[in-house]
């Protein structure tokens, strides 16, 4: 059965997630949300398609907080946080990547309102399935993804906000 095999939210540290989105411009958000409903349907059996969930993650967010706050509290785990409010600032945030320069780079830390529930998915993960892998440390090709990604971001950035000439 599920509860020593395989966690059943996506393991990654907090610090991982921030990085890996950064310097992927919240490309890595939309994994984060696959790998989120594709261990929720492994441990469920739930008929859902993860792929659709993931590119139409603003329609389907909240249900994903949902799931993990919920199943959390089953497990006894403090997760005090709004589903609809992080949900809404997620979104918001995101929707701040429309903007014009430089108010744009705001859309970029949509992530941070991820933070709080990937901290209830590690901890529902280590109850869960104590000998699972917490994916915190990077790979190689997450080294090579922040090396790229990170440069672009910065050039961006800096871009961004120079004066024109």
């Amino acid at each position: 059965m599920y509860e020593n095999s395989q966690p059943m939210f996506f393991p990654v540290s907090r610090f991982k997630l921030l990085v890996m989105s950064l310097v992927t411009f919240g490309l890595y958000q939309i994994f984060w949300f696959y790998k989120n409903w594709q261990l929720f349907k492994a441990a469920t059996g739930t008929n859902i398609s993860p792929f659709w969930r993931a590119v139409f993650n603003g329609l389907f967010c909240y249900s994903l907080i949902t799931k993990i706050r919920n199943r959390a509290k089953l497990r006894g785990i403090d997760a005090n946080f709004s589903p609809f409010l992080l949900t809404v600032a997620w979104f918001g945030l995101a929707l701040c990547a429309q903007l014009p320069k430089p108010y744009f780079i705001v859309g970029f830390f949509s992530v941070i309102v991820l933070l709080p529930v990937q901290e209830t998915v590690n901890e529902l993960n280590s109850l869960a399935a104590p000998n699972h892998n917490p994916n915190d440390r990077f790979s190689v090709w997450n080294l090579l993804t922040i090396a790229v990604g990170g440069s672009l971001f910065v050039l961006a950035i800096v871009g961004t906000l120079m004066p024109p000439t």
